[in-house]
């Protein structure tokens, strides 16, 4: 089973991979990016690791309304406005994976004002609530 978490802002306000890194390091956590700093998140996917554990998280790049319409997803449009495009992270049952998604919506959110959805819940994160998830996702690591 796949899961499904869309960002959507504004593709001149896609930060750099370091930028993500530095903000998610400054919150408290192990976390890097594995791919080269100076990039943004591209088409393909994202080597990642948060706690030692490495993962690999499927992302793809599209403008928003290709993203909304290919993913059957109108509940949304009403909350886009000036946000030209979307970044699609995709993952399996794998909670590092899944943290790593999280931290980096967060991100996305405090350098970007980014707007998070979880698609198979059709449901809108807040910040509050991505933070909320991280202690579950990392405890599961752990086990």
């Amino acid at each position: 089973m796949s899961m499904t978490q869309i960002a959507f802002l504004k593709k001149a306000d896609i930060p750099t991979n370091r930028q993500i890194e530095e903000i998610i390091q400054q919150l408290g956590y192990d976390f890097k990016i594995l791919n080269e700093p100076e990039r943004k998140i591209e088409q393909g996917g994202l080597d990642c690791s948060i706690n030692g554990y490495k993962t690999y998280v499927e992302t793809y790049i599209d403008t928003a309304n290709s993203a909304i319409s290919e993913n059957e997803a109108d509940w949304i449009i009403k909350d886009i406005t000036h946000e030209d495009t979307a970044i699609s992270f995709i993952w399996g049952a794998d909670y590092a994976a899944g943290a790593c998604i999280g931290l980096i919506s967060v991100a996305l959110i405090d350098l970007n004002n980014a707007l998070v959805y979880y698609l198979d819940d059709q449901m809108k994160y807040s910040r509050e609530m991505l933070m909320e998830e991280m202690p579950q996702f990392l405890a599961e690591l752990d086990k």
